[in-house]
């Protein structure tokens, strides 16, 4: 069957070099962030908590104005999903979920939300406590043995605002840019480009 070759891009960090060489290779300005959420007291859980995760990542969603997740999307992934929260006093201030191979020993980021919507929170504050749960997260999964971090796309040749800040964000933590090559029957191909045109599937 003729297939459709589609070449993305992704961002990946090598968690097969030590502690210090992925801190160091963060920018400046997020070692800082990092360390001043640890120092605030943000406390990091990863747990299957699936009813706490939809709930607060809804309601993030409906405040972005993007789509929203089920508890049936979360258990269709059975073990290959893991669930993560940033809470300050017990409250959720971010939460983070994963999907693993841990075949391949790959883990790529998959959803994020967080509370920076909310008038009555610090949006510095929750942009520390964000990244030090992805930043704690990731080197978890680097003691457990994974190799590779996918912080899950990259927008090339991009001029839209806000896709280039959301590949500065990743850049930022030390990742290498890489291309991926896909291939697709070309009915699957025409109904990925109209759902693409139609702003039914991500760009990243």
């Amino acid at each position: 069957m003729f297939a459709v070759p589609e070449i993305s891009h992704t961002i990946e960090l090598d968690l097969q070099n030590d502690k210090q060489t992925i801190l160091a290779n963060f920018s400046k300005a997020n070692r800082q962030q990092i360390r001043k959420a640890e120092e605030e007291g943000v406390v990091i859980e990863i747990c299957n908590d699936i009813d706490s995760f939809v709930t607060f990542f809804n309601d993030f969603a409906a405040k972005k104005g993007t789509f929203q997740t089920s508890k049936n999307r979360i258990l269709e992934k059975k073990d290959y999903l893991v669930l993560s929260f940033a809470k300050f006093e017990n409250n959720i201030i971010a939460a983070q979920s994963y999907l693993v191979d841990k075949e391949l020993k790959i883990v790529r980021h998959y959803q994020t939300a967080n509370k920076r919507f909310e008038n009555d929170l610090n949006k510095n504050f929750v942009g520390q406590a964000n990244k030090y749960l992805l930043v704690h997260n990731l080197l978890k999964f680097k003691d457990e043995g994974y190799n590779i971090f996918d912080f899950g796309g990259y927008a090339a040749n991009t001029t839209n605002p806000s896709l280039l800040g959301i590949n500065n964000y990743k850049l930022k933590f030390g990742g290498q840019i890489k291309e991926c090559r896909d291939y697709y029957s070309f009915p699957y191909w025409v109904i990925k480009r109209i759902g693409k045109l139609m702003g039914l599937t991500g760009t990243v």
